[in-house]
């Protein structure tokens, strides 16, 4: 299955194998140096940053209204990507390359995505920067991937940059508390 870019899934998926890999234990009983490691990393990863507060404008709810936009076009698209995706996989077409050609496309499309967007207020900006931060870094850690040829990157290399969408989300969704359409 193709889930690559479900972000809160995802999140929740590695915090539990991070948390696994922490309370697993070796054949003295005890998590190795190396795991305990990979866990904070991973924690470290995931942890939001504190909220900003920003001044209210008259900008706010279409600031707000175009990253709205902007995440419902990009889940619509990448639900059309993993439903072509298992379309082609079970008639056979699916091949690693279009697979990987498939998913770097969709990282750069939000890329472009979110460089198209005219956000006029502070806080929509700082917002559109979180999630860009995020996608730079979804990008060169599949890059650094389908270099390597590695098959899985490392729990702390698949959430690099975690805290930049979460704390986007969590940003978003103070704002929208906050302002009135």
């Amino acid at each position: 299955m193709h889930l690559l870019f479900r972000p809160l899934t995802y999140i929740t998926v590695l915090t539990s194998v991070a948390l696994f890999s922490a309370c697993s234990s070796q054949n003295d009983s005890k998590p190795t140096e190396k795991t305990e490691q990979s866990s904070e990393t991973v924690m470290k990863e995931l942890k939001t940053k504190p909220i900003q507060n920003f001044p209210s404008t008259a900008q706010d709810a279409a600031d707000i209204t175009l990253l709205e936009e902007y995440q419902e076009k990009f889940d619509a698209m990448n639900e059309a990507l993993e439903a072509d995706l298992e379309k082609m996989d079970k008639e056979g077409t699916l091949t690693e390359e279009i697979d990987q050609q498939r998913k770097r496309d969709s990282i750069q499309s939000a890329l472009n995505m979110l460089k198209e967007l005219d956000l006029k207020t502070e806080q929509g900006r700082y917002i559109q920067g979180l999630l860009y931060q995020y996608w730079e870094n979804q990008a060169k850690a599949f890059d650094s991937k389908t270099t390597t040829n590695a098959e899985e990157n490392s729990p702390t290399e698949s959430v690099r940059g975690m805290s930049d969408l979460l704390t986007a989300e969590a940003q978003l969704d103070h704002w929208k508390t906050k302002t009135t359409k």
